[in-house]
This record gives structure tokens, sequence and C-alpha cells, in this order.
């Protein structure tokens, strides 16, 4: 997805499913401007690869079930995949634990990537930090870039 769309993380962790087009083909992104600017936040839709799309099509399922328990509607396009702990300290000096399913949050995300460069063995591949692939991808590709 950040190869697509170059969103931030916090961009990132902020989509819906009604997000993603109904074909599966697009997703809007809301940008949010940064470096002090007053500019508002605006939606942009963004083109997934054919292997975005395939990796879409194998998360929305797994999701479905990690979500499916869940009260309330499960909007977060990125849930976590296991329980973990919510920051939240309690007197007995324990943390408060979030469900799997859960909304996935920015710092979630970022363990996420940094998790998947070393199990995966991709560390010569990706940088150490999400923020340096997309900036390197800003570069590479300084106007959208589509896909059939």
């Amino acid at each position: 997805m950040v190869l697509d769309t170059r969103a931030r993380a916090g961009e990132l962790v902020a989509q819906r499913i009604d997000h993603l087009s109904g074909d599966g083909r697009s997703i809007d992104v809301l940008r949010r401007p940064q470096h002090g600017t007053d500019a508002p936040p605006h939606s942009e839709t963004m083109p997934l690869s054919p292997l975005s799309r395939a990796a879409l099509d194998h998360w929305l399922p797994m999701r479905a079930e990690l979500t499916e328990t869940l009260e309330g509607s499960a909007e977060a396009l990125w849930v976590s995949l296991a329980h973990n702990h919510a920051g939240t300290l309690r007197d007995d000096g324990s943390y408060t634990r979030r469900r799997q399913g859960m909304p996935l949050q920015q710092r979630g995300l970022i363990r996420s990537y940094n998790s998947g460069r070393h199990r995966y063995g991709l560390t010569d591949l990706l940088p150490p930090k999400l923020e340096q692939l997309r900036r390197a991808l800003e570069e590479e590709c300084a106007t959208p870039c589509g896909f059939p």
C-alpha cells in the first residue's frame, strides 16, 4: 500500500474499509499537509497495483475474522493481528490489553514494518524506517504513478 499511495503512517492508520473503491482497484487517501501549513486535508484517489490488490484479497477475509466479535462497527482497514497493550498503566503495574482486531495505531504500524523487514530478510532491500521508504518513493515518483 505504501508503494502505491506513498501515504504517511498516520494516513495509513486512518484508512477505513469505505476508502477502498467498490472494485478494489483504488483507494482514497486523506492527505494531511505537513510542515506547519494551514492547508486543509484533502482526499486523493490512488490506483492500486495488481500486487496491492492481491494482498488486499488475502487481507480482507483475515481482517473480517479478526473484527467479527467486536462490538459496534469495525471500519478501520488496518487492524491488529494479536492482543497488545494500550499503553495505559494500571495501579498494579500491568497494562490495559487491547484485543486483536482493534484499529492499528501508528506505533503498531511502524513496529509491524520493522518486524516484517527482519522476519522476511528484507533488511538489505528496505530502509530501516517506513518514513524513509515513503520519502524515497516521493522522490522517485513526483507525480501519481498509475496502474492499469
